[in-house]
């Protein structure tokens, strides 16, 4: 199981304090080379957000943050689509 979190760390009291966690789990229904997994997303009192699956990942190709990149990319979308950063980018280039 991978176990993701979110924490801010805050710079004036130096408090850590978790707002997010996020666990993909091994379903055993895959084969060697593609697995399948589960994903659940919770807030910070620990109350599922959403959930899902992620079928037929290359797991022997890809790293474990192409897996965390599909499984935000599937449960939570382009939540900002009409915020861009590539005039950030540009100007920081």
């Amino acid at each position: 199981m991978l176990v993701v979190k979110i924490e801010l760390h805050s710079a004036v009291t130096g408090l850590v304090t978790t707002i997010a966690t996020g666990t993909i789990c091994n379903t055993g229904t895959g084969s060697p080379a593609q697995g399948n997994y589960r994903i659940e997303l919770r807030d910070a009192a620990g109350r599922k957000w959403t959930s899902g699956h992620i079928e037929e990942f290359p797991r022997k190709r890809l790293l474990a943050w192409d897996l965390l990149y599909r499984a935000l990319e599937k449960l939570v979308g382009a939540r900002n689509r009409s915020t861009s950063l590539l005039p950030v980018l540009r100007r920081t280039q």
